[in-house]
């Protein structure tokens, strides 16, 4: 009886030492299969830290493209058209024609078109001395026109400085009768010239007394048309 109960422990002993081995085995087995995806999961993507860098290098790459570009470009510019030709008028061009006069003879001259102007010889000239006086009218329109300058719209005068007293007239002793319409082309000059004796006159030509020294005034008038003052000295 001893030794048949000897062999059933030491059966019974063996059979749990396999036990032992097959379930160790076992589970071995089962969680190996569980853990290599995790590692393969863990290694498919970077660390947050190398994206971060990742992203930071493109980012910069972005940055410095665009930086290094060329502007987009523009349809035009304050200095010239969008088409590429010259902008404003070219320095040295020649200066445009004047405008064609409309057909038919020429108009009459507008006011604004005719300059009048008194003329001196001198400025200065001794006491009784007779002078250059002149009366010069010019077109300074574009287009020839015809303006009457005759002896009865033509007048030069002396004053006193202030302007406010009349000394002399050249109408005063000359006959202020004649018609005389000429075409005046645009910057054509007429001159109308006589001596001064140096003295006044009156309406009719009167007594007539010689002017002593001092400044005075010499204006020119044709129609409604009158000139600046021209400044002389007697003296």
């Amino acid at each position: 009886m001893y030794w048949r109960r000897r062999a059933l422990a030491v059966g019974g002993a063996a059979l749990a030492l396999v036990a032992a081995v097959w379930g160790t085995g076992a589970v071995l087995g089962r969680s190996a299969p569980q853990g290599a995806p995790a590692a393969a999961t863990s290694e498919s993507s970077p660390p947050p830290l190398v994206e971060g860098l990742v992203l930071a290098e493109a980012g910069a790459a972005s940055a410095g493209s665009t930086a290094g570009s060329a502007p987009p470009a523009t349809t035009g510019s304050a200095e010239g058209p969008a088409d590429g030709s010259a902008g404003g008028v070219p320095s040295g061009s020649a200066e445009p024609p004047p405008p064609e006069p409309p057909p038919g003879p020429p108009q009459p001259c507008a006011d604004a078109a005719v300059l009048v102007r008194a003329v001196l010889g001198k400025e200065q000239h001794a006491v009784g001395e007779h002078a250059d006086f002149r009366i010069a009218v010019t077109n300074t329109g574009q287009l020839p026109c015809t303006r009457e300058i005759g002896r009865a719209v033509r007048e030069l005068v002396v004053t006193s400085p202030d302007g406010a007293t009349r000394l002399w007239s050249s109408n005063d002793c000359l006959s202020a009768e004649g018609s005389e319409v000429r075409v005046m082309k645009p910057g054509e000059v007429f001159e109308f010239g006589l001596k001064w004796p140096g003295t006044t006159s009156a309406p009719g030509c009167g007594p007539r007394t010689r002017l002593g020294a001092g400044d005075y005034l010499l204006l020119a008038r044709v129609g409604d048309r009158s000139s600046e003052p021209e400044v002389f000295r007697i003296g």
